[in-house]
């Protein structure tokens, strides 16, 4: 993997590159990341997403219930839910790309999910494909091709049930 300005500790630990920690700490910070998303997203600022773990591993994104996405049912609207998980796959998405020294475009290309219960309070959306990420960058900047992946994400609510679980497929290939 190519990245720069990347260390590693004595420990073993990975210590990513400067721009990916910025970008890391600018989406953990509330009225950045919506200043952002206003500017760049506006429908998914809509749902006050928060961006609360950010990392080479994992990223994970909570929206909050309330009027703005609440349904006549009394659940979270399906949309909202899909916005907040593919910003969970786009983090770690972004935070690679910020700890790359080649040119790599991508694109989602693909969504499917099974929405296993209902959404009634704050959803907290977890991926931990990190690795998966970090070979596709790899693997599209070694050979020019068009590189698929498919990241997991899930969904819990406050109480840790399992409410919806999301395959987002991406493509990357080298510009």
């Amino acid at each position: 993997m190519q990245l720069k300005n990347s260390a590693i500790a004595d420990d073993g630990s990975f210590a990513a590159p400067l721009k990916a920690r910025l970008l890391s700490r600018a989406m953990r910070t509330k009225p950045l990341f919506q200043t952002a998303l206003w500017t760049q997203m506006p429908l998914l600022a809509m749902v006050s997403p928060r961006v609360t773990d950010l990392d080479a591993e994992h990223c994970a994104v909570e929206i909050p219930f309330n009027w703005r996405n609440r349904n006549i049912f009394g659940t979270m609207y399906f949309a909202a839910s899909m916005m907040a998980a593919e910003a969970t796959t786009g983090g770690l998405v972004f935070f690679h790309d910020a700890s790359r020294i080649e040119k790599t475009a991508f694109i989602v290309r693909g969504v499917s999910a099974d929405f296993v219960d209902k959404a009634q309070s704050r959803v907290r959306f977890e991926c931990r494909d990190g690795e998966k990420v970090a070979e596709a960058f790899d693997e599209a900047a070694r050979s020019g091709d068009r590189v698929e992946r498919t990241l997991e994400v899930v969904g819990w609510r406050e109480d840790g049930t399992e409410v919806a679980r999301v395959n987002v497929d991406w493509y990357w290939r080298r510009k």
